[in-house]
C-alpha cells in the first residue's frame, strides 16, 4: 500500500523538542502520492499516538473510511471495526517521527540511540551535514544516513543502501511551534525503487498535544 512507503523512513529522523511532559499527539494528515506508472493517489485522515500505548493509529476517511494500527512489529487494518489484515510492520512506534516530536530527542535525531555514528560533518552552503554510519546488523541494508540541518532545524535526511545509491530522500518544510515542539508540517519525499521512483507531500495540519479523553482510539483495541 503505497501511502505506507512513507512509515518505515520515518523511524530515522526526529525534531527540535521542548517538551518533556508531552505524552501523546494527534493531528490531520494529508498525503499525495506519485506511483511509478505516473498515476497518483491521494489518502486523508487523522494521526494518533500516545508514548504510554505505544500504538500509531491511523483513522483514515479518504478514499475510503480504515483504521490502520501499527503495535509492535505487526500492522493491523480494520475495516468498518472490523480487522481485516494483519502484516509486517517495519516501524516500531517508539522509534518513529511521532515518538521523537513528543521525546525532544534533538542532539542525534534517534541515530545514536540506533548505534549509529557521526562519521563526518561538514557545511555545504547554508546547510550543516552529518554522516552517520550504521551499526554492523544494518551494513547489509544501509552504507550511511545523511542529515542535513538549516538554521537549527532538520531539512533534510538522505538514506543511502549498501551500494552507496540513494534510496530514499526526504525535505522537511513550514515548521510550526505546537505546545513547545517545533514541528514540520509538510515533507517531500522520493523513494528510490528498482522500477522507478515514488513521490510523496504528507502535509500535517491541526496538531494537538496532551489531548484529554479520546482513550478508545490511543490505545485501539487490537
Amino acid at each position: 500500500m503505497p501511502k505506507f512507503i512513507l512509515l518505515f523512513f520515518f523511524c530515522w529522523l526526529s525534531l527540535h523538542a521542548n517538551a518533556q511532559l508531552a505524552y501523546r499527539l494527534k493531528a490531520d494528515i494529508l498525503t499525495k502520492t506519485r506511483l511509478v506508472d505516473s498515476t497518483f493517489q491521494v489518502s486523508k485522515g487523522k494521526i494518533f499516538y500516545d508514548m504510554n500505548t505505544k500504538k500509531i493509529v491511523y483513522d483514515f476517511s479518504f478514499p475510503r473510511k480504515e483504521k490502520v494500527v501499527l503495535f509492535d512489529t505487526i500492522m493491523y487494518q480494520y475495516e468498518n471495526e472490523k480487522l481485516q489484515t494483519t502484516s509486517t510492520n517495519y516501524l516500531l512506534p517508539e522509534q518513529s517521527i511521532f515518538h521523537f516530536m513528543l521525546t525532544g530527542n534533538l542532539d542525534n535525531f534517534g541515530l545514536y540511540e540506533s548505534n549509529f555514528n557521526a562519521t563526518n560533518v561538514e557545511k555545504q552552503k547554508d546547510l550543516v551535514v552529518t554522516t552517520w554510519s550504521p551499526p554492523e546488523q544494518l551494513k547489509p541494508l544501509l552504507s550511511k544516513i545523511e542529515i542535513a540541518t538549516k538554521n537549527k532545524q532538520i531539512y533534510g535526511i538522505t538514506m543511502y543502501n549498501s551500494d552507496e545509491q540513494i534510496i530514499n530522500r526526504q525535505i522537511l518544510k513550514n515548521y510550526q511551534l505546537v505546545n513547545g515542539l517545533n514541528i514540520p508540517t509538510e515533507v517531500l519525499l522520493a523513494t528510490y525503487l528498482t522500477q522507478g521512483t515514488v513521490y510523496q507531500i504528507i502535509t500535517l495540519s491541526n496538531m494537538v498535544i496532551n489531548e484529554k479523553g479520546n482513550d478508545q482510539i490511543y490505545n485501539y483495541e487490537l
